[in-house]
């Protein structure tokens, strides 16, 4: 597109009612996104513990927690719940525990445990079930056992052998029930507790559930201004684009050299380094035969800072092996193509592009930069050793 139709159709989205109504709901403060954890499942457990909980500050006593077991209690897999039994538990003894033994959530009765497995944003991964039920069985013994697994829609659990035990519960009855409780006894609520009962909800329909009115809107303006937004997403920055001026500015102060470029890593040499490295390596742009490098977007929350080797001839690749293994605290890489013999890791949670913080990024690249200046020194000075072999593949 031209510069005035984007300038036209800007004005055009502007004016659009639909527009000024998902502005003005997006100003609404939810203390679920203030705090940052409408998508973090152990927060989710802990508040649904409390929405739960007869004797939480909330002021529902036994309410939410009768309508959770009710509707239990009308599973198959949930034999041992008898729905015409639930007034006769003992509700001034109940026990609510969170992250027991690394189980999400247990309700313990005189008579019943229930044991709930909260997979919010992921799915059980091998032998998790069968582990928290063999836990509650011998933890439990004389008790009756219900096991749940809570999924946003009551999706089956991945382990096949599980799925004939665990019965199957979703945050759309998990919803209902706020829902209901609400509209019914509002009024009655204290009004901080009215409003984190109601900002759950908006989180679970918003976040979740995809069918808050927000997202209505959402849908709404994006058919009518389609192109517009397209457009947009189309050559909007991303992450990596982002951070990469951050970690080559780094490099640069450190008076290296930045080298092949890929989206999520920076790769650099030293100024002498760059002098006899062969560029007959296979997989980076300029085919460099080694390279320091820092991945800073594919391991999740972390950043890793390696020696690489690329696959080349093996004469080349022979010098560089030999040249590490006379380097302190070298490691036998793994693989045969890609040869990784140093490795530093550390933390590295970015979050998302609209709250990067260029002077919180800075601060967590110095915090590391000694230990990767004393690898990249240690290595160059090895490698200079081997300077003459190099040169003569460049």
């Amino acid at each position: 597109m031209q510069e005035f139709e984007i300038r036209e159709k800007y004005r055009t989205l502007l004016n659009d009612l639909d527009f000024d109504k998902i502005e003005l709901e997006l100003k609404i403060p939810n203390i679920f996104q203030i705090l940052n954890i409408s998508r973090t499942e152990i927060r989710h457990s802990n508040f649904l513990s409390w929405l739960l909980d007869p004797n939480g500050t909330h002021g529902l006593s036994k309410l939410f927690l009768t309508k959770f077991l009710r509707e239990l209690a009308t599973s198959e897999i949930a034999s041992e719940l008898d729905e015409f039994e639930i007034e006769e538990l003992n509700f001034n003894n109940v026990e609510l525990r969170r992250e027991w033994r690394n189980i999400d959530l247990l309700i313990i009765f005189d008579t019943l445990v229930i044991c709930i497995e909260n997979k919010f944003d992921s799915q059980d991964h091998t032998n998790q079930l069968l582990k928290y039920r063999t836990i509650i069985d011998n933890a439990f013994q004389n008790h009756k056992k219900v096991y749940v697994y809570l999924t946003p829609t009551g999706l089956q659990p991945k382990a096949i052998t599980e799925r004939t035990l665990y019965s199957l519960y979703s945050y759309e009855k998990i919803i209902d029930h706020a829902d209901k409780i609400l509209k019914i006894h509002g009024k009655s609520l204290n009004i901080g507790v009215y409003q984190y009962i109601s900002d759950y909800l908006t989180t679970l329909k918003r976040e979740l559930m995809k069918n808050d009115n927000l997202n209505e809107l959402a849908n709404k303006i994006y058919k009518n201004h389609r192109e517009l937004f397209d457009f947009v997403i189309e050559n909007k920055s991303d992450i990596a684009t982002a951070l990469y001026p951050i970690f080559e500015n780094k490099i640069r102060n450190s008076n290296w050299k930045v080298c092949s470029k890929n989206k999520g890593y920076v790769r650099f040499l030293t100024q002498q380094l760059d002098q006899i490295i062969p560029l007959k390596g296979q997989g980076w742009p300029l085919k460099e035969c080694f390279l320091f490098e820092i991945d800073f977007l594919w391991n999740k929350n972390r950043a890793v800072f390696k020696t690489v080797i690329s696959p080349s001839n093996t004469d080349i690749q022979n010098i560089f092996c030999d040249a590490m293994r006379n380097v302190q605290g070298y490691s036998t890489p793994n693989g045969k193509k890609w040869l990784v013999h140093f490795t530093h890791s550390w933390e590295f949670k970015i979050g998302n592009i609209t709250e990067l913080d260029e002077n919180n990024i800075i601060n967590l690249l110095d915090a590391q930069w000694d230990k990767i200046t004393e690898i990249v020194t240690k290595v160059e000075t090895e490698l200079l050793k081997y300077k003459d072999m190099l040169q003569k593949h460049c």
